[in-house]
């Protein structure tokens, strides 16, 4: 068994205490990962931040926040990255989050080509094409081999992959800048992405993947004109393919990847149980429904401003109809456990709104 120094126990020890509490669960876990970032075969770091991740209200405020961008019953597959995505922004207390959105173009003598590199992640994350994240390395690559900081570079991209939910891309992308330079940010980012790398399978609030075949069959009720999920996924490949950049060529052939992904089996992903029972979304009747409360609490707002403001009125009738479809969360049965050392937190009722911030100039 390792041993590790006096600090490390001391440090998990002050996360268990922090995640003990209402919304602590997220700076205890940042706790775990910097632990990991120092000693990452750290065992009891690791499963302690799944631990933290299974509090019943960090599961209920997840489900709601992620809903709010899109059904729990949407299994198309890149729904599942976006979740996951979105699960890591939520939850992240990485110090150099806010500094990389800062600077999301990148270096400016590799900009331009940054920026097709992740119009091809975009096409991945947003659209379903897989077949993008191949050309999106091709690119990166390119951007690599051209870049006068490497270290800038690599930062970029791997924070790039991160916050799209491409974590195994993240993983390969940060381990090379770590393996060439001393980057104590890197490095703690490292971790935390290996952790979600690792884990993604088993993360309690995102439902069990799919092959949008619930979609498919909950639309037949909603709008039995919508298209179905393949088709739409080679509708979309076909426009990216007459929109490609020439030069670039994926890194592996797609039909190889495509073997290689289903030769392999994930014993980990396959065997995780659920905390969450999400049997009744494969129950759902596809009948329109109550409102969830989350949306009875938006419109409520709307209702708030001027009763003869049209766009409002609009606003409103638009999130009625939207939503006929979202299912209620019910919240847990167990009150909010708060610090009493620290005034209640409650986060405001904007705080998951529009989560989902992918710059309408990368669309």
């Amino acid at each position: 068994m390792t041993t590790y120094p006096d600090y490390v126990y001391q440090t998990l020890a002050r996360a268990r205490d922090i995640g003990q509490w209402y919304c602590g669960q997220s700076d205890a876990a940042a706790l775990c990962f910097d632990v990991l970032a120092l000693f990452p075969d750290c065992k009891e770091a690791s499963e302690l931040v799944y631990e933290l991740f299974c509090d019943e209200w960090t599961i209920y405020d997840n489900r709601v926040a992620i809903q709010q961008n899109f059904d729990e019953w949407d299994d198309r597959p890149w729904q599942q990255r976006r979740r996951l995505a979105l699960s890591f922004r939520f939850m992240s207390r990485w110090d150099g989050k806010y500094e990389a959105m800062m600077e999301r173009g990148g270096p400016k003598d590799v900009r331009k080509i940054l920026h097709e590199g992740k119009m091809e992640l975009l096409g991945a994350y947003c659209l379903g094409d897989e077949e993008c994240t191949d050309y999106a390395w091709a690119i990166f690559a390119d951007a690599i081999k051209k870049a006068e900081d490497l270290q800038a570079t690599l930062h970029w991209i791997g924070w790039q992959y991160a916050d799209l939910g491409f974590f195994a891309d993240a993983a390969e992308a940060l381990g090379e800048l770590c393996s060439r330079f001393n980057d104590d940010k890197a490095r703690r980012l490292l971790a935390e992405v290996i952790w979600w790398r690792d884990n993604a399978h088993r993360i309690p609030w995102i439902p069990p993947a799919g092959d949008g075949s619930r979609y498919d069959r909950m639309m037949d009720s909603i709008d039995p004109s919508a298209p179905k999920t393949k088709d739409e996924v080679q509708r979309v490949r076909s426009e990216n393919q007459m929109e490609r950049i020439a030069p670039y060529r994926p890194s592996i052939d797609p039909q190889l990847a495509k073997l290689l992904e289903t030769s392999i089996p994930n014993e980990n992903e396959s065997s995780s149980a659920s905390i969450v029972d999400w049997s009744f979304l494969d129950a759902d009747d596809g009948q329109p429904g109550e409102p969830a409360d989350w949306v009875k609490k938006q419109i409520q707002r709307l209702e708030r401003w001027d009763e003869n403001d049209e766009t409002h009125q609009e606003m409103i009738a638009d999130m009625k109809e939207r939503h006929r479809w979202t299912r209620n969360i019910p919240p847990p049965s167990t009150p909010k456990r708060y610090d009493p050392n620290e005034p209640p937190f409650t986060p405001p009722t904007e705080f998951f709104d529009d989560v989902d911030d992918i710059d309408e100039d990368d669309l």
